[in-house]
């Protein structure tokens, strides 16, 4: 019952950040307990859904070309970044 609650909270940051004719991109993490996914918007701007699985709170760095932006992804988390 508990994954339920999170399918229908990334449904809805899927539905709010991603437009139509968003395409899926690369997009890899090197944390076990994030899960992250990225999409190139129609109007050059690219979507990152990250889920942090754990009970910890986890700093992470998303990388574009050669710049990072930091970003810290509470327990039980979704973020999305739009780049």
């Amino acid at each position: 019952m508990h994954e339920f609650p999170q399918l229908v909270l990334l449904s809805r940051h899927f539905l709010k950040f991603l437009r139509p004719g968003a395409k899926r991109i690369i997009c890899s993490s090197n944390h076990d307990y994030l899960l992250a996914t990225a999409f190139l918007n129609p109007d050059g701007k690219i979507a990152v859904v990250v889920m942090n699985q754990t009970e910890k709170d986890i700093e992470f760095h998303t990388w574009i070309e050669s710049h990072a932006v930091k970003t810290n992804s509470p327990a039980h988390s979704i973020v999305t970044l739009v780049l």
